[in-house]
């Protein structure tokens, strides 16, 4: 009898592939880059945390950011000069009003300042406020309050100037600095009174300020119940 014969061996069993190796290698690069991503998302939330809930911004902080605000009608030219979309141009231009027009009575008037334009005018407002005695001014008309009380209102609407002038000063012979004490007229507009004095002769009549630059309509008006001209020899001059 002859050796016995081998028993053939079982064929090796096939590895079962999973199906993410049956992907293509495109696909399997896209997924892993994928992966990678929102590990790497998770793990910067959990470092960062969670953020911080904000809320929305109230009228008080509002108010605290805002930053303070300056009073227009007294407000140095410097303090204007530093306002957003002033600077020293446009702060000469507003100080100018104020001296031949009196105090602004809202802030929209700053508009009648050259200069100003309504972009302006809106960056500006929250940064200025016109004081409680202009805002009555211009809120309360003596024709809305009742009888007693217009006495009072037309004291209180009178500037400073107005209420310590006692008596008419001659716009013929003042020096620079008596016609400064007048309503409107400041270091410029009393100087050019006595330039056009000099150069075209003393003023004959109120009107004839008119002569002056500067000096509009509206400026006359102030200045007529607290002026006089007096005809002299001589004229005064700075």
């Amino acid at each position: 009898m002859g050796p016995p014969r081998e028993a053939p061996s079982a064929p090796a069993p096939t590895p079962k592939l999973s199906l993410y190796a049956t992907w293509p290698y495109s696909v399997q690069l896209a997924v892993a880059v994928l992966l990678a991503m929102g590990v790497g998302f998770l793990l910067s939330r959990s470092m960062a945390g969670d953020p911080v809930r904000r809320e929305p911004p109230t009228a008080e902080t509002h108010e605290a950011t805002r930053g303070p605000q300056l009073d227009l009608n007294r407000a140095t030219r410097a303090e204007l000069a530093l306002l957003p979309g002033v600077g020293p141009t446009r702060a000469q231009s507003i100080d100018d009003y104020r001296a031949q027009h009196g105090d602004f009575e809202t802030v929209d008037d700053l508009r009648k300042a050259p200069g100003i334009g309504p972009k302006t005018l809106e960056r500006l407002r929250s940064s200025l406020f016109v004081g409680p005695i202009a805002q009555t001014r211009a809120t309360q008309t003596p024709e809305r309050l009742p009888a007693a009380g217009r006495a009072v209102a037309a004291s209180s609407s009178k500037t400073k100037k107005e209420t310590a002038l006692t008596a008419a000063i001659d716009v013929n012979h003042a020096s620079a600095a008596e016609l400064q004490k007048l309503p409107g007229i400041g270091p410029k507009l009393s100087q050019r009174i006595i330039d056009e004095r000099t150069l075209r002769g003393p003023f004959k009549t109120v009107d004839e300020l008119r002569r002056v630059p500067g000096i509009g309509p509206k400026t006359l008006q102030r200045l007529r119940p607290h002026v006089a001209v007096e005809q002299a020899a001589g004229v005064a001059g700075s």
